[in-house]
């Protein structure tokens, strides 16, 4: 009997451990600025009804050139807009879908969620980061690949090319005396 109480203690304790793991792990996703799964593909659906689109590819397109052109920055509105295929989002469209889906979740958080797979979009389509230019100006030969992982919201992305990364970490020290 004494064996069975400690490996029901033995397994409760294991699950108290994961429940607090997970718990852990959802104020990290918070934390990070980045969203859950289910609420991108809640964002890309409700995108994808609005403009009537064929694809998540669509969907995922219009983002993508969005947040390179700078759609991720607070100040963006209307003035950031893309157009793809005869179809067009603005920064303040994203914001409107983004925050009625999930309350005070930002651009940002859905650019740093979604940042590899706008990297992967902006370098097959060739579009650039919205620091692009910038970064041409201290470092000449970057090439078109490093160019479309240049954005704003990357600096926080491991899988962004090492010189890109310290790049940008640089820019916004330099910019926000961090």
């Amino acid at each position: 009997m004494k064996n069975t109480n400690k490996t029901l203690k033995i397994a409760i304790n294991q699950e108290i451990l994961q429940q607090k793991t997970e718990i852990i792990d959802k104020k990290k996703s918070s934390i990070t600025s980045i969203l859950n799964e289910e609420t991108c593909l809640e964002i890309i659906q409700k995108i994808k009804d609005k403009k009537k689109l064929g694809s998540d590819t669509e969907v995922l397109i219009l983002i993508t050139g969005l947040l390179q052109k700078g759609g991720s920055n607070r100040s963006a509105g209307n003035s950031i807009k893309y157009e793809f295929d005869g179809e067009s989002l603005t920064a303040q469209e994203l914001q409107g879908i983004i925050t009625e889906t999930q309350k005070n979740a930002t651009n940002r958080q859905l650019a740093r969620t979604l940042a590899d797979e706008i990297a992967e979009i902006a370098v097959c389509l060739g579009i650039e980061g919205d620091l692009a230019n910038q970064m041409r100006y201290e470092i000449p030969d970057i090439t078109s690949d490093e160019a479309a992982w240049c954005s704003n919201f990357q600096t926080q992305n491991t899988n962004c090319p090492d010189r890109v990364r310290n790049w940008l970490v640089n820019n916004y020290k330099s910019r926000f005396n961090r």
